[in-house]
């Protein structure tokens, strides 16, 4: 593994952390303070929202660009069994995608949702769970060998010519 690669990992790992943890400290901090606490001005509210919405759409652009490079450097190496568990871990950051989105995303489109906000945001939180554990599976899988596929090992060469003795 080369530099480029080790970075474009980390920046996939932190950016997919930052958007699961903003999504966890909404489901378990800020949801349950908003619903206590009485006369919270809209303007926080929103201001809070819009931020955490600025910073989650960042990150899903660097999740996006580094997963499809990681996707083309990952493929070649593994069998399908390795696929399969990756197509449910891009499956449910899809869904979370577009919850995420529509959660931060001031449109009157996605107004029921934002009604909603606190069951959405608690399916959000265990989505992204579930995208950790797969990872963290997936990698395991990689590290154990499950998943690699068999390299073939070099043939001797039987056209070389051989020097007389």
């Amino acid at each position: 593994m080369n530099w480029t690669d080790l970075a474009v990992k980390w920046v996939h790992l932190v950016s997919i952390v930052t958007v699961v943890g903003l999504t966890l400290f909404q489901y378990f901090v800020l949801q349950p303070l908003l619903r206590r606490v009485q006369g919270v001005p809209e303007d926080l509210t929103k201001g809070l929202q819009r931020r955490a919405g600025i910073v989650i759409g960042v990150a899903w652009m660097l999740v996006w660009v580094t997963g499809i490079y990681n996707l083309v450097l990952i493929i070649p190496t593994v069998k399908p069994n390795y696929h399969m568990v990756l197509g449910a871990k891009i499956l449910l950051v899809l869904v979370l995608f577009f919850i995420s989105t529509a959660l931060s995303h001031p449109s009157l489109a996605f107004e029921g949702m934002q009604r909603n906000r606190g069951r959405w945001v608690a399916l959000a939180a265990w989505l992204g769970i579930l995208v950790v554990v797969l990872s963290a599976s997936m990698n395991m899988m990689r590290l154990k060998g499950v998943a690699l596929r068999e390299l073939p090992q070099p043939t001797p060469q039987t056209d070389v010519i051989q020097p007389a003795p």
